[in-house]
């Protein structure tokens, strides 16, 4: 009975360790693009483990581009990071 418990107990902490996990797209280095737009975006950082100001040319780029840094965070900041 106990080893039962602790298999359901060791596939919990995988299934929120795994849930904590940020998108693969979250460490890909932040890409202006082709054009000449001004948008200032976030992209997140993962060595420093928080979303920086960047600016994207409106065109390209990849999936790493965020129009505000609480939606940068939210999607990328692992939970439970301060």
């Amino acid at each position: 009975m106990a080893f039962k418990v602790y298999c359901v107990f060791l596939l919990g902490v995988c299934l929120q360790l795994s849930a904590q996990q940020s998108p693969d797209y979250c460490s890909l280095a932040p890409v202006s693009g082709m054009c000449e737009a001004y948008i200032p975006s976030f992209y997140y950082n993962p060595t420093y483990g928080s979303c920086m100001k960047f600016i994207y040319g409106g065109c390209g780029g990849n999936q790493n581009r965020f129009s505000t840094a609480v939606e940068c965070e939210t999607v990328c900041k692992p939970q439970g990071a301060l």
